[in-house]
Parts: C-alpha cells; structure tokens; sequence
C-alpha cells in the first residue's frame, strides 16, 4: 500500500527482500512496518524519513546521507545478517526503542551530533542501550523464521513478555500471507496497548484496524473485538472504511466493503460512515465481489433504517 500526501510518501507493509533500489525513496519518506531485509539503499539520500517498525537483517545503508533520518522499533537478528551502516552520514539520527545488529564494531558509520549524545559511538549506543532484553529479541528473531508455526509462536511468546517495543514490529506480522499469523498479532497488539503506544500510537491503531477488511473472517472478527475494547476514534476507522473510496484496485475498495459491513453490523452509529453515493457507484463499477458486497452493505444499511425507524 502507498499512501500519499503533499510532503511525503508512505509505504506500509511492503515486502522488499532483496530488492536494490524499492521504488524512489525520497527525503522525508515513511517506510512503516516494511520487510527490507536485503534492500540496498547505498548512496541514497534518506534525509528526514522514517523507518518504523521495519525488518533491517541485511539492508546496507552505506554511505547514504541520513540526516534528521529516524529508525524506530526497528529490529535485525543477531543470528543472521547485519544491518550495514558503513560510511553512512548520520548527522542528527535518531534511533529508539530498536534492537539492531549493525555490521561490526570496526565499521563504525560517520554518525555526528546523533539523537542520543554527540560524540556517542554506535556500537556503544546499540550494545548498551538500544538492545533489547534477550527474551524479547529471541522471541522478535523467530516472527522472521520461514515456518508458520514458529512465527505463530513466537507472536504468542511476545504476547506473555508483554513489552510493549515489540509493537511497531508486530505491524509487519499483520501484512503476512497465513491469517492465523495475522490473527494472533492483531490479539497481541491489542494486549499490549495497555493505554496509548508510546511512539506510533495512531499509526498503530490505523493499521490494527485495517484488518477489518481482511479476507478472512477470523482475523475481522478479531478487529471487531478490538473495537469494542479499544474504542478507536472515528477517524482511524475511517482509514479503513475509505478503502473503498480511494483504493485504487478492487481489492483495496472490498477490504474497505468488508470493514464497513462488520462495523455496520456491530453498530448502528457506523452507518454514518458510509458514503451511500460511493457505494452505489461500486454496484457499477466494480468487479464482481465488489458489487456482491456493496449489494450487501447497502441490504445492511437499509435494514438498521428500518430498526431505527
């Protein structure tokens, strides 16, 4: 999904594995909740983005210039490939509530005036400070295996550690191909938001709510269930819903039809977030599941009319 608006460019829930150059990364771009293991993004100017939540085993930064460039609650396993800051400009970084193996200690980045103190080595910061505790980065570096149950496991694991850093890293679980995966990292996100998401809070709650349009009736039932408990503003709902108005293939507009008819259904008052001219459009317009579910969405709002009547 890209989303964008007139300062940057967001790209959420990409998987980039091993691609050079992921589309033109430009400064003050947002990468949340990305798999970049792999990606090469040498030489680039990444001034001002954002990385957040991003999986960074193998991503090679070298010499990129990353001024005011922020990585947060990103992660890369000490088992496997570093994450390569050689010869990258720093100047002003800030990284927070990650847990990053970067290449070695003899390869220190050009890191100047970074967020945490000038003069503060990489290697001390991420050694000392940025590393998290071992149960948790065990339990973070299994979600990356290729075996589903493992993945599952180690999001249930997460759940019973209950620390929350692992949140911006769980987002990337919610983009994945098996829905019990995704189904039981929507649960553990919700039992880690004790109250607010220190960092990402919105962005979070955008893309748990998301799964209302998810394809599998499990992992909707799940992000109703959430509703309730969490009550999301309007606004994050409507993230979801507007799917159908901007999406730009007829998947993206059902997953907004699906979020729309399972928030209709749990509650009168989100009928008002329907446009009834957007979906009438989509009986025309829109490819078949498309039209079977507009058709069932407007057979919705018709019938909490007539309740309320």
């Amino acid at each position: 999904m890209l989303k964008l608006d007139s300062k940057r460019s967001r790209y959420i829930g990409m998987d980039w594995q091993s691609k050079l150059h992921p589309f033109a990364i430009a400064p003050n771009d947002s990468l949340i909740c990305c798999d970049l293991r792999g990606c090469i993004f040498d030489k680039l100017d990444l001034s001002g983005c954002e990385f957040f939540g991003c999986r960074l085993n193998g991503t090679s930064f070298q010499e990129a210039t990353l001024y005011e460039t922020k990585f947060i609650g990103c992660f890369s396993d000490e088992e496997s490939r570093p994450t390569d800051f050689r010869n990258a400009i720093g100047t002003n970084l800030s990284v927070e509530f990650s847990h990053i193996n970067f290449l070695s200690e003899e390869h220190q980045p050009n890191f100047s005036n970074s967020f945490w103190d000038d003069g503060l080595i990489l290697g001390d910061f991420f050694q000392d400070d940025m590393k998290w505790p071992s149960e948790v980065a065990k339990a973070a570096a299994d979600t990356l295996s290729e075996r589903n149950d493992v993945r599952y496991n180690a999001t249930v694991k997460m759940g019973e550690l209950d620390n929350p850093v692992v949140a911006p890293l769980l987002g990337c679980l919610l983009f994945e191909n098996e829905w019990d995966v995704r189904a039981i990292a929507l649960e553990v996100l919700g039992k880690l938001r004790h109250h607010e998401f220190r960092y990402g809070d919105e962005v979070l709650l955008e893309l748990m709510f998301l799964c209302l349009g998810d394809r599998h009736s499990i992992v909707r039932q799940t992000a109703v269930e959430l509703v309730e408990t969490i009550s999301p503003p309007e606004r994050v709902l409507l993230t979801s819903i507007n799917r159908m108005v901007v999406g730009a293939s007829d998947d993206e507009r059902l997953a907004g039809l699906l979020a729309a008819i399972e928030l209709c259904q749990l509650d009168d008052n989100y009928v008002d977030l329907c446009d009834r001219e957007v979906i009438d459009s989509l009986l025309v317009d829109g490819g078949y599941e498309v039209r079977s579910e507009s058709s069932r969405l407007l057979e919705i709002i018709g019938d909490r009319a007539i309740e309320n009547y």
